[in-house]
């Protein structure tokens, strides 16, 4: 598994086109292997033109010095303090925004014009509070954009990725997320959603009610209630999943639960869950039924516990490759 401090050197080459042939075709690689890195990709993309611009309109910096002083306000500032960065107002912050995504990673404000707002999650999730008081926890390599007049005339959202929402009560403006082929509209209630590239939107409702319709034929918007869960493609009307993932929203809580599910299920959650690859090398230790549950998960602890209960050989055959067999 290639080191996240990697994929962005590659990424910043290939956006500043200094990159190599053997860089670009192990970049190219990469951006095939998962709709999230595709988007992550796209959202630096955004932000380092953004950056350009402003750069282009200051006089030449002193730039040693100022990474130093930009360095040093990182190192003291929690993510979530630090601004919505405006153009024309602040425009090394938005350079600087960037530099601070390559180099360390962490999540950042910035506005991707004058009249919208881009929340970005590169390497970690993140807890943001919307201007209407919502909150949402949104996953890595996920962004999501509103209109600077959020909460004024309107509460629409455009996420790409992955994120929860815990949506504050607001009988005249309804909050409505677009997400991929999906929209989901509520007044007040949490849920989850996936939306990766071209993978199936789906939604999982926590508390409360919501409509969740096709982008394209809202007239076929299915109505969910607390504890159910629905997915929506292109082109299709929402379908209602017969059974909810107790792991959708694992990534937030730290927590994985397994009830009497195959041992593949098992590996897929923990595939999404630590970003590693599971290869089960004898098809008939798919099936074998497992259970167990697992607080702030580690992978090589969870790994032991299986192997131990299940009486298999789990073997991590290169750095996040990992092999299972008897």
């Amino acid at each position: 598994m290639l080191s996240n401090e990697h994929m962005d050197t590659l990424i910043a080459r290939d956006i500043e086109g200094t990159i190599s042939g053997a860089e670009k075709q192990e970049l190219t690689g990469w951006l095939r292997e998962d709709p999230s890195n595709q988007a992550y990709y796209d959202a630096l993309k955004d932000t380092w033109h953004l950056a350009a611009d402003a750069w282009n309109e200051m006089p030449e910096p002193d730039t040693a010095a100022n990474w130093e002083r930009f360095s040093q306000k990182i190192e003291t500032a929690a993510p979530a303090q630090l601004k919505v960065a405006h153009r024309g107002r602040s425009k090394w912050l938005a350079a600087a925004g960037v530099a601070a995504i390559i180099a360390t990673g962490i999540t950042i404000f910035f506005n991707r014009s004058d009249k919208n707002v881009t929340l970005a999650a590169t390497t970690e999730k993140q807890l943001f509070t919307l201007p209407d008081g919502s909150k949402v926890y949104l996953n890595r390599h996920s962004t999501l954009q509103y209109n600077e007049r959020f909460a004024q005339n309107n509460r629409d959202i455009t996420l790409q990725g992955e994120a929860f929402f815990d949506v504050a009560p607001n009988e005249t403006h309804p909050f409505i997320v677009h997400a991929g082929a999906s929209q989901t509209e509520v007044l007040g209630t949490s849920f989850g959603i996936k939306a990766y590239g071209e993978e199936p939107v789906r939604l999982n409702v926590v508390t409360g009610k919501v409509a969740f319709s096709n982008a394209n034929r809202k007239s076929d918007a299915l109505v969910l209630t607390a504890g159910h869960a629905a997915t929506v493609q292109a082109d299709n009307a929402p379908k209602a999943e017969t059974a909810t993932d107790p792991n959708f929203t694992s990534w937030k809580d730290d927590r994985l639960v397994f009830q009497h599910v195959p041992l593949s299920a098992t590996f897929e959650a923990m595939e999404d869950y630590f970003g590693i690859t599971i290869k089960v090398d004898d098809p008939s230790l798919a099936d074998l039924d497992y259970m167990g549950t697992f607080d702030q998960p580690d992978v090589d602890s969870m790994f032991k516990v299986i192997a131990a209960s299940t009486n298999v050989k789990i073997v991590e055959e290169s750095k996040g490759v990992y092999s299972v067999r008897k």
